[in-house]
């Protein structure tokens, strides 16, 4: 089922999969299509990362 949210509905939802180590290969496009608006809109801000392989 396809419908448009928010940024912050989308925001909450992974957040919570990610808490109750739910996978997010579910949405794996849209991480896709949120890492480009990253890009665009806050490309210069800055994140602390712990990258694990």
């Amino acid at each position: 089922m396809e419908k448009e949210i928010t940024i912050t509905q989308f925001a909450k939802e992974l957040k919570q999969r990610l808490q109750e180590g739910r996978t997010v290969d579910c949405c794996k496009e849209e991480l896709l299509r949120l890492a480009d608006m990253i890009t665009e809109k806050m490309g210069s801000e800055k994140i602390r990362v712990t990258w694990k392989d």
